[in-house]
């Protein structure tokens, strides 16, 4: 497993995983006043689609196709207290019993997540059914574009264009581009 990567107190960690994807498990590490908690996530890169993205948005490197918090992946009946202080270190003595309990969480919550994901599919199953964001939605029409279901990526592409009406002029520029960038890629009708 490579890492950590750590970037202003989060650290990743990442481990290859085949055919392109990589795994990795993001910890938040930031002090603060009463101590640490740790907020895993959990993620699949894919080399060629999150460079793609990354190259559509105009950055340099790219980020999960797929993802989640782990206190998402609980059922819903275990977080009537919260998930949160699950991962808490509140004082030194905290910190083997919190991290044997991560192991465990991402034994036995995370890995599956991320095993479910294998292809590029998978990754847009998933997605058509949580996409929230424009970032999302710029992963799934590129998945769709790769997939070769080119009216299903026009069809993400529009939707895009028009939700990048009511966002800050700053981000609608950055999807624009992004949405201009893809079609030129992938030679698609404006």
């Amino acid at each position: 497993m490579n890492g950590p990567d750590d970037e202003e107190g989060y650290l990743i960690f990442e481990q290859p995983a085949g055919d392109g994807l990589v795994f990795s498990i993001g910890l938040d590490v930031t002090p603060r006043d009463w101590g640490i908690s740790l907020d895993p996530s959990v993620g699949v890169i894919h080399s060629r689609v999150s460079g793609l993205a990354a190259s559509f948005l105009g950055l340099t490197e790219g980020a999960c196709v797929v993802g989640a918090s782990l206190t998402d992946l609980f059922p819903a009946q275990g977080r009537e207290g919260g998930l949160v202080p699950r991962w808490a270190v509140l004082s030194r003595g905290d910190i083997e019993a919190v991290v044997q309990l991560l192991l465990s969480d991402l034994r036995d919550v995370g890995l599956p997540f991320l095993r479910a994901f294998t292809s590029l599919t998978e990754m847009a199953r998933h997605l058509e059914g949580v996409a929230k964001s424009q970032f999302d939605w710029g992963n799934l029409a590129i998945l769709y574009a790769e997939l070769g279901r080119f009216d299903q990526c026009v069809s993400v592409l529009n939707r895009m264009m028009v939700g990048a009406d009511s966002e800050p002029s700053f981000v609608a520029e950055q999807t624009r581009q992004f949405v201009v960038r893809l079609r030129e890629h992938y030679r698609l009708p404006a």
